[in-house]
């Protein structure tokens, strides 16, 4: 590639380079909360431990991103948003050389708390640095690109991991960010525009601590409920002193933005309408399709044998769904607002989650292919478009804000998902087999153990009944959206005369 100004027609305008950049830290991130779960068994055979030592590899960085993403807003305006992303995928960079050379379960632990700070804040940080640069009328078609990389992780990364734990090492999980990391440090420090910082932006140490122990404790007690079941002493300690230090936390917040200082999150954002009703369904959209992750290893692998990197495979037709609906929800989000295609998308995954729960020991597999894409069609008509309808009525000074408030609603209704579905499976599939047992009374350990798979295979499909039932909350919340075109034509006719007048301000490419 050439930098060249000598033909202005060869220029790639600056927008299209940042969605360029930003990609490398969403994909990163997204890909390495989903690519370690296919290395667990893995990882438990090297490290000689037990499943309850090993869940704090997903449970340590859980947490880090829980207390790191509020900070975001305050570090972005302190250093810039353009040193915050460097420096953050950096941290993420060099966390995950640090995994791959772990030599023992606590440090790499340790190591994944390095990781998880970087990869805290790029998300919140690209969706920033995206809508600074693009007009309103084409922020659909912005967030529906950085869905690609999104949405292609969590697709991908199970069938990467798969293959990596089947073939090569568990090593190579981590590694794999490495070069990808490395590229995306140097696209950022050459490509981005610097852009100001506010030296005196004051940390706000007291909302910090409260968010920090307070989230903390409560994705604890949500990770730890699978383990340790809903009625742990531990368990309920955590979450309700989790929930309490919230409460005090949503007081202080409020106090310190009535008195005119800058609080570490802007709450007030929930006095939005189209931001308040899209993170109530975004946070019940992840509860029910990203927590119902879980449930796809249990059901593939241990109901239908399948390898990791089979069952990886099997998945992949959502990858390729997902990334279509992104692109051309994008557009039609711009042309005629989000409602047009949230709605077809709650139905598409509705409609899976469906099939899912109606899912057995014999269903095939090329059904299965089909719900996949179906699915991944469904989510993505959905996150991006719930994206620009959050940040529609949000100033740009509080992108970063927004972005980072609505990123932890997400997390925190994931892991949730995470924990429920979880617990939910176990204590159903101990129902069906007791029943199962009580009924026909099984003489020998092969009947036993045939009971036992149906009664788990009983228990998926409930699991999938209750994710259902959260779509159909998700689709009464998508109801009361009330949200305009993308753009009136007059508004949008000024933005496009306003972007001819600032044409020079281009990345020339040869």
């Amino acid at each position: 590639m050439q930098l060249s100004t000598s033909n202005p027609s060869r220029r790639l305008p600056y927008k299209w380079i940042v969605v360029l950049v930003v990609t490398f830290g969403a994909f990163m991130s997204t890909l390495d909360v989903t690519v370690i779960n296919n290395a667990l068994p893995s990882l438990q055979h090297a490290f000689a431990t037990d499943l309850h030592n090993l869940q704090w590899i997903v449970t340590a960085y859980t947490l880090t991103q829980g207390v790191v993403t509020p900070t975001t807003a305050f570090f972005a305006s302190r250093l810039s948003t353009k040193r915050c992303y460097i420096i953050a995928l950096a941290l993420f960079t060099l966390g995950s050389a640090l995994c791959g050379f772990a030599w023992n379960l606590p440090v790499l632990i340790l190591f994944r708390v390095v990781q998880a700070v970087g990869g805290a804040t790029l998300f919140p940080l690209a969706i920033t640095l995206l809508y600074a640069e693009f007009p309103v009328h084409q922020r659909g078609l912005a967030t529906g690109l950085l869905g690609i990389s999104s949405l292609m992780a969590p697709a991908i990364g199970p069938t990467l991991g798969g293959y990596l734990v089947t073939y090569a090492s568990w090593r190579l999980i981590f590694f794999i960010n490495v070069p990808l990391g490395i590229v995306g440090i140097i696209l950022a420090l050459l490509l981005l525009r610097p852009n100001p910082s506010e030296k005196r932006a004051r940390f706000d140490l007291p909302g910090f601590a409260l968010a920090a122990t307070g989230l903390a404790a409560v994705l604890y007690a949500l990770s730890n409920a699978s383990i340790s079941g809903w009625s742990s002493p531990t368990v309920l300690v955590t979450l309700i002193g989790g929930f309490c230090l919230l409460a005090v936390f949503v007081g202080v917040e409020l106090s310190v933005a009535r008195r005119g200082k800058q609080p570490l999150v802007e709450l007030r954002l929930f006095a939005n309408g189209p931001f308040l009703r899209s993170n109530i369904a975004g946070a019940l959209i992840s509860f029910s399709f990203f927590g119902s992750l879980i449930l796809l290893p249990i059901y593939l692998q241990q109901l239908r044998g399948l390898s990791a990197f089979q069952s990886g495979l099997l998945t992949l037709p959502l990858a390729f769904g997902s990334v279509l609906a992104a692109i051309v929800g994008g557009r039609v989000v711009d042309r005629f607002g989000p409602r047009v295609v949230l709605f077809p998308g709650l139905v598409l995954i509705g409609l899976s989650t469906w099939q899912l729960a109606e899912a057995t020991l014999t269903t095939s597999f090329s059904w299965l292919l089909l719900i996949f894409a179906v699915r991944g069609l469904g989510i993505g008509c959905l996150i991006q478009p719930l994206t620009v309808t959050a940040l529609s009525k949000v100033q740009p000074r509080e992108y970063t804000q927004a972005s980072s408030l609505t990123t932890v609603v997400r997390l925190v209704f994931t892991s949730l998902g995470f924990a429920i579905l979880a617990t939910f499976v176990q204590s159903r599939a101990s129902t069906h087999l007791s029943e199962l047992v009580r009924q026909a009374r099984p003489q020998s350990p092969a009947a036993f153990a045939l009971f036992h798979q149906q009664g788990l295979s009983s228990a998926v499909q409930d699991a999938f009944w209750l994710a259902c039932a959260a779509l159909v909350l998700a689709f009464i919340a998508v109801c009361f959206l009330r949200t305009q075109k993308a753009v009136a034509s007059q508004e949008k006719a000024r933005l496009i005369e306003q972007e001819a007048k600032t044409a020079t301000s281009v990345w020339p490419v040869e």
